[in-house]
């Protein structure tokens, strides 16, 4: 499923297609096309500034016949208005089969409401399968730049080859973006991102307009979101190829814990903040759930299919999980901290492991995907335990994501993790009777920009990782950048690519490492050129 960069317009004579979306209280999107009952638009109101969309454009959550189209109006991305008045504005979007936009085949109108921060979410439905688009928005003759994106191949289509990147952890105070530079050079179908797409600390050294301070409110985490949006290299990715999103949990606090944060608080203030970090995500996504109940709640855990390919089923370990054990302290006892071993600990809640189970038995992918936050893989060496937030705090809970993965039947799961802001590549095994029963492979991403482990814990870090990690296939606790996966019905390919700085925007990219899986072999094999 290569990238076609001449688009074909096998619609162009196709009757235009007029689809919006609104949210039920299910979360789920009801496309709306000709004849169907549409809201009337409010006018423009006057005096607009001239250019609103500052934070780019993006699509998500793609299907074989729908897309999510996502942009938000900022004019100044570091007021919490955006810039604009606190009035409904109409957003017209356009979805064509070339870059000119002479073969319209879908548009639509949207209302940009200011009680969700003039963003727009509009499902461009009654689409080609495995098919290319352009896409754009207006206000007027306020127009945003046009964008692609891409349907995915019919449910029982095989598709030669998927291309995508995962990435993770991109905290703009950090470091520059100079990972998306490269990954903007990719011929990708799709990028996965999983997790700390914004980081709760407020102005630094790369946003020093930003209030430095704890975001909390829901001005403050909109201020944050185009802070980071406003980044162009970010914005060439987000306009390039559709994304399917996940969160972690710097998107509201440090290591929160469903209701619980990391550090002791108000808690209907913890509360309130909860609810505005979950809703301005919504605001700033391409995201197909919608918008937040009315309790703040947010369902984010989807499946999205990629013909008989690939299923990838995308988590959420933050919203529903246990409080972290023994303190959420890093490198503890094994002996000492037994609590990791309760049962009752959950990093999913009950509800999303039944549905992850229950998706597992019925995909017929040849790769179900697992697309989650944080470290699968045992942290463990003799009786140091290196960090509780991670699966490894939460041993019940993964041992039931085990057998709920053997109970499918599938032999090709992969599961795809950030938060740790190292890369690594390992088998998923149990112990049975002396022996180690390989059920899943896991392939994690290091951070875009994020401090990696080396400078937040030291270099003697780096030689614990690789002790700890002495059965991965690779590891690489150093570096910064993403993964890269192409995956055919046969083979699973992982290049890890990292960048040389994260000092300079044009820094060089390359690949460190190459990691395998063949088809049934229920083995990760490393591949170096």
């Amino acid at each position: 499923m290569t990238r076609r960069t001449v688009l074909t317009a096998a619609a162009a004579g196709a009757a235009v297609a007029i689809a919006g979306c609104s949210g039920d209280e299910a979360g789920n999107d009801t496309p709306a096309g000709l004849g169907a009952d549409s809201q009337p638009m409010p006018p423009i109101p006057d005096g607009l500034p001239a250019d609103l969309f500052t934070i780019g454009v993006a699509s998500g959550d793609p299907l074989p016949t729908s897309v999510m189209l996502w942009t938000r109006l900022v004019a100044d991305p570091l007021d919490p208005t955006g810039g604009l008045p606190d009035e409904p504005v109409p957003v017209a979007w356009e979805l064509a089969t070339d870059e000119g936009f002479d073969a319209v085949i879908a548009a639509g109108s949207e209302i940009a409401e200011p009680r969700w921060g003039h963003s727009v979410h509009a499902e461009a439905a009654g689409l080609e399968p495995d098919t290319w688009y352009w896409y754009r928005f207006s206000v007027g003759d306020i127009r945003s730049p046009a964008a692609r994106t891409r349907t995915m191949p019919s449910d029982d289509a095989t598709p030669e080859e998927l291309r995508l990147a995962f990435a993770s952890c991109q905290e703009f105070n950090s470091g520059t973006y100079a990972a998306y530079g490269a990954m903007a050079e990719d011929d990708l179908d799709l990028v996965v991102f999983l997790g700390d797409y914004i980081y709760e600390q407020g102005g630094g050294l790369m946003t020093p307009k930003v209030p430095a301070r704890v975001t909390e409110t829901l001005d403050d985490y909109r201020v944050q979101y185009a802070a980071y949006k406003r980044n162009p290299m970010l914005q060439q990715v987000h306009a390039q190829v559709p994304w399917v999103v996940t969160w972690d949990d710097h998107e509201v606090g440090n290591n929160y814990a469903g209701d619980v944060p990391q550090e002791p608080e108000d808690p209907a203030g913890y509360d309130q903040r909860r609810i505005a970090a979950y809703q301005a995500y919504w605001e700033h996504m391409p995201i197909r759930t919608g918008p937040p109940e009315e309790d703040g709640s947010l369902r984010i855990y989807r499946s999205v299919r990629v013909g008989t390919l690939a299923e990838f089923f995308v988590l959420d370990g933050r919203q529903y999980r246990s409080d972290q054990v023994c303190g959420d302290q890093l490198a503890v006892s094994a002996a000492e901290c037994t609590d990791r071993l309760d049962k009752a600990n959950t990093m999913l809640g009950a509800e999303q492991e039944e549905w992850l189970a229950a998706g597992l038995e019925a995909s017929t992918a040849t790769w179900p995907v697992i697309a989650q936050q944080t470290v699968v893989f045992p942290l463990v060496l003799d009786d140091l335990v290196l960090n509780l937030d991670q699966w490894d705090g939460y041993v019940a809970a993964r041992e039931r994501l085990f057998q709920a993965i053997t109970d499918s039947g599938h032999d090709n799961v992969v599961v795809l993790s950030g938060d740790i802001h190292a890369a690594g590549a390992s088998d998923l095994f149990v112990e049975r009777g002396g022996a180690r029963d390989v059920v899943a492979h896991e392939f994690v991403t290091t951070s875009i920009s994020s401090l990696s482990i080396i400078a937040e814990l030291g270099p003697g870090v780096v030689d614990l990782v690789e002790r700890i990690a002495s059965d991965a296939v690779y590891v690489n606790a150093e570096d910064h950048g993403y993964a890269r996966a192409t995956i055919t019905s046969e083979r699973w390919t992982t290049e890890f690519v990292t960048v040389a700085n994260v000092t300079d925007d044009d820094a060089p990219a390359s690949v460190d490492g190459t990691v395998t899986l063949t088809a049934g072999s229920k083995k990760l094999v490393r591949a170096d050129p």
